[in-house]
């Protein structure tokens, strides 16, 4: 079911997004650096790839090449509760800033494209991006993908969040993933990256201005009122039927 509703808000995403000109192609990789953070969610969605790819050795050789990112020390949603708060904090997407070129990139392309995680999927810029020069796009956009960024932690509270990298070195820990731990040089690296990890929490509602709400009120409808199974995302969300965890009261 949560795969389901992750691939809807992919999908949802996407649509919504597809009138913004954008320049991005094949082999630009500008914003393709150490700084993405996902959840388990996607995570397991990389992990169960590398298994159906036969890219055990590959993908061991990438989690063990690069130097550690930052350990965040908010996650998207706590942030966005101190926030809603009037608390000032760390904004995770500032504080684990990471230059360094993603592990994945091979010829400047994603090896793991097909099931690449949310926080690249919204990488996009109406001109050309260098690594000096950061992407450009409205300000609705930005916030969108944001709420997006929200709404899938929801969805994997509990579970891991952080850097790409340590997510899927600290569910590498799991059995069946036993090929690929098995092909890493050093097995400490994985409680190491357990521990620059986080807990994915729920949403405390979403970081939005009125004009922005406005601009992505399709998009968020688009979301809640698919449905799986016989109940639509709103539900599912916000515990009406019994397969996820409860949103807090504050977005009830």
């Amino acid at each position: 079911m949560k795969e389901k509703i992750l691939q809807t808000i992919y999908d949802a995403f996407e649509r919504w997004s597809a009138p913004i000109p954008r320049v991005c192609v094949k082999g630009c990789s500008a914003c393709c650096t150490g700084s993405v953070m996902i959840t388990a969610l996607e995570g397991e969605a990389i992990l169960r790839f590398i298994l159906q790819e036969g890219l055990e050795g590959w993908f061991a050789r990438c989690l063990e090449g690069k130097t550690p990112a930052p350990a965040p020390r908010l996650t998207t949603n706590e942030y966005a509760g101190l926030c809603l708060e009037g608390v000032e904090g760390d904004d995770p997407a500032g504080i684990c800033k990471n230059s360094a070129s993603c592990p994945f990139l091979e010829k400047n392309c994603c090896m793991i494209y097909p099931v690449r995680p949310f926080g690249c999927r919204c990488f996009a810029s109406e001109q050309r991006c260098t690594p000096e020069e950061a992407a450009v796009l409205p300000g609705y956009y930005v916030a969108a993908s944001t709420a997006m960024l929200q709404i899938i932690e929801h969805l994997g509270q509990r579970e891991y969040w952080g850097n790409m990298v340590d997510v899927l070195l600290a569910l590498c820990d799991a059995q069946r993933y036993g090929t690929i731990t098995d092909c890493l040089q050093e097995r400490g690296i994985i409680m190491q990256a357990r521990f620059r990890t986080r807990k994915a929490v729920p949403l405390p509602g979403l970081m939005l201005l009125e004009e922005e709400h406005q601009r992505i009120a399709p998009l968020l409808s688009a979301i809640f009122t698919s449905r799986l199974d016989e109940h639509s995302i709103d539900d599912i969300l916000n515990g009406r039927v019994h397969v996820l965890p409860h949103l807090s009261e504050k977005e009830s």
